[in-house]
């Protein structure tokens, strides 16, 4: 991880306009649609990064060039971090790998419901008539089927994950809704605990991984 940091960090450091960097996990479609409205009415630079939220950060984190409090543009994140339903930014100068950012970049980490952290980053498809499909969950709130084109973001609540992916990014998304089941099944090994993602709306949509359901056995 601290491998990462460092590269991002170079990256982070050519900006001559100030820049937001944004490193997020599990915002839903309409918080980072009212995100993205909110940085560009209060006409702030940014970019999207895929880089991982580090686990210790839980709600909103602002990480600043050293000796940049009290400065407008950090006034004007605050705002936005707040209308979009975080209640409080921590801003700090170092994150938690380390590194400062350089002069006119900042580094925003939003996280929403850090307990999707503890899902497996793979699933495997279950009943299904391809049974070699995979599905990669990423820390960040974007998922891929392994080995394909197919992509898009997923959010977890309340035992239930939720896959939306855009065939173009005009039209309205296609959705995959799943309810979680804990369990055990048996194997070669004798029995083991698993985890069960059933799909709720059956009939066949144009992504492969919507039409199956999906499971994860696990080893202890």
């Amino acid at each position: 991880m601290q491998r990462i940091f460092a590269i991002a960090t170079l990256l982070l450091s050519g900006c001559s306009t100030q820049t937001l960097h944004i490193f997020e996990s599990g915002l839903d479609e309409g918080t980072r649609a009212n995100l993205v409205q909110a940085l560009e009415k209060r006409d702030i630079h940014y970019r999207f990064t895929e880089l991982p939220v580090p686990l210790q950060y839980e709600s909103a984190q602002l990480n600043i060039p050293p000796m940049t409090s009290g400065d407008k543009w950090l006034r004007d994140i605050e705002y936005v971090v707040k209308k979009i339903g975080f209640d409080t930014l921590t801003i700090s100068e170092f994150n938690m790998e380390g590194h400062r950012y350089t002069p006119n970049n900042a580094g925003l980490y939003l996280v929403q419901n850090r307990a999707a952290q503890a899902l497996p980053d793979l699933l495997f498809a279950h009943q299904c008539k391809d049974d070699s499909i995979q599905l990669q969950l990423k820390p960040n709130g974007h998922w891929q089927q392994v080995g394909t084109e197919y992509r898009g973001r997923w959010i977890y609540k309340s035992n239930s994950l939720t896959l939306t992916w855009h065939e173009k990014s005009e039209q309205h998304p296609y959705q995959q809704v799943y309810a979680e089941r804990e369990h055990t099944v048996q194997t070669l090994q004798g029995p083991k605990p698993a985890k069960t993602f059933t799909r709720q709306q059956l009939f066949d949509g144009p992504v492969p991984v919507f039409n199956c359901d999906l499971q994860v056995i696990f080893a202890e």
